[in-house]
């Protein structure tokens, strides 16, 4: 279920160009430069190399940034960010997820991980980084959807992982899905396997312990 449209803004997409890094906020708080997203990529002191925050709420309208090449981080670290059409990140763009729990507060409480929940298709060839926050160490079995969407959901971009310890690994993966759009939705969703060689390891023990007990 999509947060109340109590809290949405317009975002119709424009392009900017580069020149220095700056970080801007949009969102409805008095320390956001701009109220919407259109306003933000509109603007020309918007540039490629830039950060973009973008606040919890909803959003109106695609969020195209295919061909800016920007730092997007959603949320109040965290937060979810629900887009009302389609988005598109290209390949010169990063969208910096925030993980420090497994809550993703889509019914009840506050998340504790980032999120887009997008309503049209998504398109993703640019950047994926997760880091971890607040002491969080991700165990074997979790999964965060950091992206839900109501339509065809693409991702050939690449990823910036933080490490595991204990033989872990993070798998990141589109599924069929959605625990907001149902089974014609899909998910991108990270989570955490063995690494590599570590799955063979924990098979040997489990084959050894199953020895000594029928021993």
């Amino acid at each position: 279920m999509l947060r109340p449209l109590s809290a949405v803004v317009l975002a119709s997409i424009t392009l900017a160009t580069p020149a220095f890094a700056d970080v801007w906020t949009v969102g409805h708080g008095g320390a956001s430069q701009f109220y919407t997203v259109a306003d933000a990529l509109g603007d020309h002191r918007v540039k490629d190399g830039d950060i973009l925050k973008i606040l919890s709420g909803g959003y109106i309208g695609d969020m195209d940034f295919s061909n800016r090449a920007l730092t997007i981080e959603p949320g109040n670290s965290p937060g979810i960010v629900d887009v009302y059409g389609n988005m598109s990140v290209g390949s010169a763009s990063t969208i910096n997820f925030e993980i420090g729990g497994l809550q993703d507060g889509l019914l009840f409480g506050t998340p504790d991980f980032d999120q887009f929940i997008v309503t049209g298709n998504v398109n993703f060839a640019g950047k994926l980084k997760v880091t971890l926050y607040g002491g969080f160490s991700p165990s074997y079995g979790d999964s965060f959807a950091l992206i839900q969407s109501g339509g065809t959901l693409n991702f050939t971009g690449t990823t910036v992982l933080p490490a595991l310890s204990g033989g872990l690994s993070w798998n990141i993966a589109v599924v069929g899905g959605s625990s907001e759009f149902g089974p014609s939705g899909s998910s991108l969703v990270a989570s955490v396997v063995p690494a590599p060689g570590a799955a063979a390891l924990i098979g040997l023990a489990g084959i050894a312990t199953n020895r000594r007990r029928r021993a």
